[in-house]
C-alpha cells in the first residue's frame, strides 16, 4: 500500500510560492482539507517559505530548494506523497528529481522547453519501473473546466469550418490586485538566480540556437508561457494544431502575436490565434470559437487567478428556416483548478483520473516549436529545423 493510500488525506508539497500558488493552489488546498494536507512548502526565498509555512498552520515544513525537501523526505523528517510544482521556467528537471524520489507531480505549464527534457522524464519513469502517465500531470486547468467538457461533447459530431482564439492580456499586476500577494522577496541569492537564468538560456538555445531578441523570450514567456494553454485546449477539443503557416509579431515585447495554420486531424480546417499584451486593458479576456456547418460553439474564459469565475459556454444554432438561437451556460459551483487538484489527489492515491500527461505536453511543445520557427521566419531570421 502506498503512503498516500495508508492515510485519509494525501500529503502535498507546494514548490514555488509566487502568484499562482498564493492566489490559487494554497487556498484550494485549504478548501479541500478533507482530502489533501499541506506538509511542506518550497521557495528560493527562505523568508517567504518560512512565513507561508507559518501562515499555513502547524506541521508545515519550509525549504529553500527541492534538494532540501528531498533530503528531509529521505531522512523521514517530512512526509510528501505529491508535489505541485509552480516555479518559473522549465519544470522537467525538478519533476524528474521528485518522481525519482517516489513523489508524484502536478507541474504547472510549461512542463518543459524541449522534447529532450520530456524524453529524460520517460527514462526516469522506466528506470523506476512505473508508467509516467500515472506519476505526472501538467497544469492545464482548462481541461478540467466543466464548460470545456460540454464543448468537447458538442464538438464530437461538428463539421468544423474555422477555429479562432483571441486573448487580451493585461499586466499581471492588474489581474492579481485582489489577491493581496506577499511582497516580492529580497533574500534570494543572486548566484542562484543567475544559475537558473543561465540554465534556461542554454536549454532554449538547444531548441532555437542563438536567435536574436525577442525570440527566446517570445518562446518561453509567450508561446510556452501563455499561448500553450490554447495549444493544449485545441489538442484536447479538436485533436490539435498541425501546420503553422503564418506568424506576425508587433508592438515591442511581449506585444502582439498573430498565428495561423491548419488543424492536425482536420487539415482542411484553418485555425487562428491572436494574442495581445495590453498592459492597461481593463479585464483579461480569452475567447475560443469553433464555427461549424450549423452554428458556433464558443468558450469565454475569465481571469485565471480568480476562483469560481465561471467560463461561459455560448452555443449558437438554427431554429427552423433562417431562425437562430443563442444559449449561454455557466457552472458557478465548479472551479477548474479545484477539479484539477482533486484529480491530482486521486492520482497520488493510486486512483488515476484522465488528465493531461507528459505525452500530451510533448505534443504541445512540438507545436510551440513550430510556432517559434514561423515567428522567427517572419523576423527574417531562421531557426534550424532540426532543432524546432
Amino acid at each position: 500500500m502506498s503512503a498516500a493510500a495508508a492515510s485519509d488525506r494525501v500529503r502535498l508539497a507546494v514548490i514555488g510560492l509566487g502568484g499562482i500558488s498564493q492566489s490559487v493552489h494554497l487556498p484550494l488546498i485549504r478548501r479541500n482539507a478533507d482530502r489533501v494536507e499541506l506538509t511542506a512548502v518550497v521557495d528560493l526565498s527562505p523568508s517567504r517559505a518560512e512565513s507561508m509555512a507559518r501562515a499555513a498552520g502547524t506541521g508545515v515544513a519550509a525549504f529553500a530548494s527541492v534538494d532540501e525537501l528531498l533530503a528531509a523526505v529521505a531522512a523521514g523528517d517530512v512526509a510528501v506523497d505529491g508535489a505541485i510544482l509552480a516555479t518559473s521556467g522549465s519544470h522537467a528537471p525538478d519533476a524528474g528529481r521528485l518522481i525519482a524520489s517516489g513523489i508524484r507531480v502536478l507541474a504547472e505549464k510549461p512542463l518543459a522547453f524541449t522534447l529532450e527534457e520530456v524524453d529524460a522524464l520517460r527514462v526516469i519513469a522506466e528506470e523506476r519501473g512505473v508508467d509516467l502517465a500515472d506519476w505526472l500531470r501538467v497544469g492545464y486547468m482548462k481541461e478540467h473546466d466543466p464548460a470545456t467538457a460540454e464543448a468537447l461533447r458538442l464538438l464530437a459530431d461538428a463539421d468544423l469550418r474555422y477555429v479562432t482564439v483571441e486573448v487580451l492580456h493585461p499586466a499581471d499586476g492588474a489581474q492579481l490586485a485582489f489577491a493581496n500577494l506577499a511582497p516580492a522577496p529580497d533574500d534570494v541569492p543572486a548566484d542562484v538566480l543567475a544559475g537558473l537564468v543561465a540554465e534556461t538560456d542554454a536549454t532554449v538555445a538547444s531548441v532555437i540556437g542563438q536567435a536574436p531578441a525577442p525570440l527566446p523570450k517570445l518562446y518561453t514567456n509567450v508561446v510556452l508561457g501563455s499561448i500553450v494553454h490554447d495549444i493544449s485546449l485545441l489538442r484536447h477539443l479538436v485533436g490539435g494544431i498541425g501546420e503553422v503557416d503564418r506568424a506576425l509579431h508587433w508592438g515591442g515585447f511581449p506585444g502582439s502575436l498573430s498565428l495561423g495554420g491548419r488543424l492536425a486531424q482536420q487539415p482542411d480546417v484553418p485555425w487562428a490565434i491572436d494574442w495581445h499584451f495590453i498592459p492597461e486593458y481593463p479585464e483579461y479576456r480569452e475567447t475560443v470559437t469553433f464555427h461549424h456547418a450549423t452554428g458556433t460553439i464558443s468558450l469565454r474564459f475569465a481571469v485565471p487567478y480568480v476562483l469560481n469565475a465561471p467560463t461561459v459556454l455560448t452555443v449558437v444554432d438554427g431554429v427552423g428556416t433562417l431562425g437562430a438561437r443563442s444559449a449561454e451556460s455557466r457552472w458557478m459551483q465548479e472551479e477548474a483548478f479545484e477539479n484539477e487538484l482533486r484529480a491530482f489527489a486521486s492520482l497520488v492515491a493510486d486512483d488515476p483520473q484522465p488528465g493531461p500527461s507528459a505525452e500530451a505536453s510533448a505534443q504541445d511543445i512540438a507545436v510551440g516549436q513550430r510556432m517559434i520557427r514561423a515567428i522567427a521566419e517572419s523576423f527574417g531570421s531562421r531557426v534550424d529545423r532540426d532543432r524546432a
